[in-house]
C-alpha cells in the first residue's frame, strides 16, 4: 500500500506497519535503529524531527516523527486531532522516556492512534480526551517502571503537553523547546 492510497485509520496503522520503523534519521542523513550501538551517542546532538515527507521516504522515525506523519493524514482527511507531548519533567538531565502522540475525534468518541509505543500498538477509544490522555500516562509510566527507569512515584512528574506542528526537520533541542511551549494539561 503507498501512502495515497490510505483511506482510514485503519489504513494508516496498516501502512506504518508495513513502512514505518522505529529509528531515527540524523542531520547528515544517516538513519540509526534501535539495534545501533550509537544511537545514545548521537541522538540528542544528531538526530532530526523528520517532515512526514522525509519519514515516508526514510521508513525510521521516532514517536515524534511518527506523530506528524499521523498529523499530516489526519488532517488531510478532514478530522479534529491533538497531538500531545509526554515528558517526565524534571530540573537535570535524565534518560527517562518521552512520547508523542495523536488523538482523533469520530462520531463524538475520542481515538488514541498509536503506532511507535509498540506495546500499546492500535487505534484505542475513548469517551473523553482526558480519559485517553490519562490512560497513555499510565501506559508510559509502566514502560519506563518496567524498564527500570522509574518508579512508580514518578507519576507526579509525568507532564503533558499539546502542541501544534513544529517546523519540519528540526534538532531536538528546538523540538523540546517547541513541544514545552504548548499547552500543559
Amino acid at each position: 500500500m503507498k501512502y495515497q492510497e490510505i483511506k482510514t485509520p485503519q489504513h494508516l496503522l496498516k501502512y506504518m506497519e508495513e513502512n514505518i520503523f522505529y529509528g531515527f534519521m540524523s542531520k547528515n542523513n544517516t538513519i540509526y535503529t534501535v539495534q545501533d550501538e550509537k544511537w545514545n551517542m548521537e541522538w540528542y546532538d544528531s538526530c532530526i524531527v523528520q517532515d512526514p515527507d522525509k519519514l515516508i521516504k526514510s521508513h525510521y522515525g521516532t514517536c515524534w516523527d511518527q506523530t506528524e506523519l499521523e498529523r499530516k493524514w489526519f488532517e488531510e482527511n478532514g478530522y479534529e486531532v491533538k497531538t500531545i507531548f509526554m515528558i517526565f519533567l524534571m530540573n537535570k538531565p535524565n534518560n527517562y522516556p518521552t512520547h508523542a502522540f495523536l488523538l482523533f475525534k469520530k462520531n463524538d468518541k475520542v481515538f488514541w492512534f498509536e503506532h511507535a509505543f509498540e506495546n500499546v500498538k492500535g487505534i484505542h477509544e475513548f469517551s473523553t480526551i482526558s480519559e485517553a490522555i490519562q490512560t497513555v500516562k499510565s501506559k508510559q509510566l509502566e514502560y519506563a517502571v518496567n524498564i527500570g527507569i522509574a518508579k512508580p512515584s514518578d507519576e507526579s512528574i509525568l507532564e503533558c503537553f499539546e502542541y501544534v506542528k513544529p517546523k519540519p526537520n528540526i534538532g531536538v533541542r528546538e523540538y523540546l523547546d517547541h513541544v514545552l511551549n504548548g499547552k500543559n494539561l
